[in-house]
């Protein structure tokens, strides 16, 4: 397992438009991670391809769900299309409950958006949802020994520049995600059935940012 990566400059992304502020627009939840302090045991880490992990910053971003701070896949410091980034952390090892993050695109040609990890064993065992605005979809996966196997897809269109709010609820092998509120997957897999850590995906060059993130354990 890597050790923890220390952060770059956060240097702001021409790709950030004003656009980030539609009808959709989340709004803040108490509570929720803003990535507005000193980050502890985040690390950056990569699934498959070749070449050097990604480059992950946090920093002040005038369009910020929870101001002032967000989190952002910079740069893609690899030429790998099937290379999956990561940014993660082991947390609390939460088995069942509750994951969400404000994710909004701010470009890529290869791939956009990206969303959160679940039930993280390391970097080749996980589960995420993402949303593509590239590809007008929403979609849920585990990744088992680096492969990534679809559970659900459903189709979602939104635009580079926009926030929105995914979430996953996982309990035993169901998993629901939603947009916005508005519930489009439901899946069941029993793949990885045991706690782990949560986090942040993208894909090749999917330069993006994250906000507002929240992890709840089931009661």
């Amino acid at each position: 397992m890597k050790a923890p990566h220390p952060f770059v400059p956060f240097v702001p992304l021409a790709f950030a438009l004003v656009a980030g502020c539609t009808s959709t627009r989340p709004v803040p939840t108490p509570g929720a991670e803003g990535f507005d302090q000193e980050l502890s045991g985040w690390r950056t880490g990569s699934t498959g391809g070749r070449g050097v992990s990604a480059t992950w910053g946090t920093g002040p971003d005038a369009h910020a769900i929870s101001p002032p701070n967000v989190v952002s896949m910079q740069a893609m410091n690899h030429g790998s299309e099937d290379r999956f980034n990561l940014f993660w952390t082991t947390g609390a090892g939460v088995q069942n409950g509750k994951v969400a993050v404000a994710v909004r695109a701010n470009g890529g040609e290869v791939d956009q958006g990206g969303g959160p990890m679940w039930r993280v064993q390391d970097e080749n065992n996980y589960y995420l949802c993402r949303l593509n605005p590239l590809e007008s979809n929403f979609r849920v996966y585990v990744v088992k020994d680096g492969v990534r196997r679809q559970l659900a897809t459903a189709k979602f269109d939104a635009k580079v520049g926009e926030w929105h709010r995914l979430e996953a609820v996982f309990d035993g092998a169901r998993i629901v995600c939603s947009i916005d509120g508005k519930v489009l997957l439901e899946a069941s897999d029993g793949t990885i059935g045991s706690g782990g850590g949560h986090g942040l995906w993208t894909k090749a060059d999917a330069l993006t940012s994250f906000d507002d993130f929240v992890i709840e354990a089931k009661n």
